[in-house]
């Protein structure tokens, strides 16, 4: 076996790409950017991506790229998820996301298949679908992508071992693809992965949207800017930035009643509306803005003299590609990931830094008019290379060649067979539920999100 996919002469390239978001919408965005990119290297071909983030894909996807999603889990520990909306077991979850996953593949027979940092899904509910797909005659390439930080490698190495990951890879991929670069964080060697698979591994550099980007002037005129300078805050997807924005109000207030700068706060869709409406209430008082999303990020940190930020991948990859300054108060767990990013990205001089017990309103405030009045920029080195969108996707379109033969599919009779066996490891705390209707040979309807049209720049709560 060759890793390369084949392509049905009757139709254009297929790509299946599969993300979890247990927290925040990191992976899915890093996911939606290569899709895009994979759409305009291949104009003809079909993306369809698997997302379990609770609000699904916030932001447009082009023609050719379009989402299943299925039921959401949330990340509650390290290791733990449970249903934020289901009122039903957690099995039964796990179940149904598994059955989805692996009819939805069958019927799209993708000629690449792309997983996002969880090799074998939550608790495996993967391995049913890679089971699948290796045993077909003519398999696709499955291909893992991986950011680069991911947390401390000790804990991921043991995590790994513990998971099977490292089997897994072996069993059932071709291809490691790392979304960094080997001279800022040597990933492959770190957490093990060099020496544990024997399949490519590449390189590819950052991942980030590289759309074309508004004006400062357009972005500032569409906000209704009155002042010289933006600070711009923002935590991700919002589920955990309430303590970040709330601090930052906090900072604003030493300057008294009138802030010299303009400033803008992202809450983020994954925010509890209590949360995001206190912060609405109070930023209202200040003369700040608050918005729920912004469509159109770049654009935004580009308008931005300032940019308040956790450590999230997507975020520092946006604000260093465009040179911004930046203050960055990361997460503090329960992953090391955030933390790592920021001590080793501000020992390169790219991001001023507070430690998340050091990130007073005080020293907020000191930090913020300090950086505001100095007129320099990061000094970013040719090492960091953000072009990774773009070499993601040429990478997996040159996995794909014309096919010889049709497709053919694994019979429905080993299917059964196949994942009753894997059912000792996709859930161990049972069976697959003994139901027709969770029967492998069963379709399972794909549905489709409406998209009504909405302001490029932001999506403006009522």
């Amino acid at each position: 076996m060759n890793g390369l996919a084949r392509s049905n002469p009757m139709r254009s390239p297929h790509l299946m790409t599969y993300s979890h978001d247990g927290y925040g919408l990191g992976h899915l965005r890093r996911t939606s950017n290569i899709a895009a990119h994979f759409i305009e290297t291949a104009p003809e071909s079909s993306v369809l991506m698997i997302t379990g983030c609770a609000s699904g894909p916030p932001f447009l996807l082009p023609a050719g790229i379009d989402f299943i999603k299925i039921p959401s889990l949330v990340k509650v520990k390290a290791g733990a998820y449970t249903s934020p909306t289901l009122r039903i077991d957690r099995p039964t979850v796990q179940a149904v996301r598994s059955a989805m996953i692996q009819c939805a593949t069958r019927e799209f027979q993708p000629d690449i298949f792309l997983v996002d940092h969880l090799a074998a899904g939550i608790d495996g509910e993967l391995l049913p679908t890679l089971r699948m797909l290796k045993a077909r005659d003519d398999r696709p390439s499955i291909v893992l992508g991986l950011r680069d930080i991911l947390g401390e490698p000790a804990a991921i190495i043991a995590a790994w071992r513990k998971e099977k990951v490292y089997a897994t890879l072996r069993q059932y991929y071709d291809e490691v693809l790392i979304y960094g670069c080997r001279e800022i964080f040597d990933a492959a060697l770190r957490y093990g992965i060099s020496a544990e698979f024997p399949g490519k591994i590449r390189y590819c550099g950052y991942v980030r949207s590289e759309k074309p980007l508004r004006s400062p002037e357009q972005v500032r005129a569409d906000l209704r800017l009155q002042k010289d300078q933006l600070v711009v805050v923002t935590g991700g997807g919002g589920r955990d930035a309430y303590p970040l924005l709330h601090s930052c109000l906090d900072a604003f207030g030493a300057w008294g009643g009138t802030l010299p700068f303009a400033a803008v706060l992202i809450a983020g869709p994954l925010m509890p509306p209590a949360q995001r409406d206190h912060l609405r209430r109070r930023a209202r008082t200040m003369g700040v803005d608050l918005l729920t999303y912004v469509e159109d990020t770049p654009s935004l940190i580009q308008a931005a003299d300032l940019i308040v930020t956790m450590a999230g991948y997507n975020s520092l990859c946006e604000i260093l590609a465009l040179g911004k300054r930046a203050l960055v108060v990361p997460r503090p767990g329960p992953s090391a990931e955030q933390r790592m990013r920021t001590r080793i990205f501000q020992e390169r001089g790219w991001i001023e830094a507070l430690a998340p017990g050091a990130a007073s309103a005080q020293a907020l405030a000191r930090t913020i008019s300090a950086l505001l009045e100095r007129t320099d920029r990061p000094r970013i080195t040719p090492a960091l290379d953000t072009a990774g969108g773009a070499r993601v996707a040429a990478e997996l379109a040159a996995r794909v060649r014309p096919r010889t033969t049709l497709p053919s599919a694994l019979p429905v009779g080993a299917a059964a067979s196949a994942a009753a066996s894997e059912a000792a490891l996709i859930f161990p705390w049972g069976r697959l539920p003994p139901h027709p209707r969770w029967a492998p040979h069963r379709s399972v309807a794909l549905w489709r999100r409406g998209r009504g049209s909405r302001n490029i720049l932001a999506a403006r709560p009522a």
